[in-house]
């Protein structure tokens, strides 16, 4: 034991001698040490783990990018495509509004005709019966003014006589 005493007693001479900084130091290797002998392995795995899922990490969001970058540039050639389309299907609904557009206007021109036809065929024949009722009114007119003429001017005694001669007449024909 008295072993021991001197060389606690050599141990703390020799910890009163040296500079504290050179203990804070050698306390400071040893904990290294102690963490490398005996976490260096778990601790290396668990940065190993990390350095793997943040490149893990990177690796997905770079590919999620790419994605991305990929479906932003079809969408933007589709719709590119779109506005041509877009313009192709006006050009075109314009030309079938314009082809019916003269179709429908084809079409009143000739019913314009018709009509313009018939009304002048309609006209004709209006012409026609109202020229021949004219005719009838003057002939039915001329004879009323010619009978009042006649009743007027012949007598009583002339129709008898008128008709007596051509009573005389008739009989000298058979």
């Amino acid at each position: 034991m008295d072993g021991d005493i001197t060389l606690w007693s050599k141990i703390v001479l020799l910890y009163k001698s040296v500079p504290l900084v050179v203990w804070q130091t050698f306390n400071f290797a040893v904990l290294i040490w102690i963490l490398v002998k005996f976490g260096g392995k778990p601790m290396k795995a668990f940065l190993e783990n990390r350095r793997n899922a943040v490149k893990d990490r990177i690796d997905e969001t770079s590919r999620m990018l790419a994605e991305a970058e990929s479906l932003k540039n079809a969408y933007a050639e589709k719709l590119n495509r779109l506005d041509g389309e877009i313009e192709e299907l006006k050009k075109t609904l314009s030309d079938e509004a314009q082809r019916e557009k003269a179709r429908i206007i084809a079409e009143a021109e000739q019913v314009a005709a018709r009509i313009h036809e018939q009304t002048r065929l309609t006209y004709e024949q209006e012409l026609r019966d109202v020229k021949n009722n004219i005719r009838e009114e003057i002939a039915r007119l001329a004879v009323e003014k010619a009978e009042q003429l006649i009743a007027e001017k012949v007598a009583k005694s002339d129709h008898d006589h008128m008709l007596d001669d051509f009573i005389t007449k008739l009989r000298s024909m058979n």
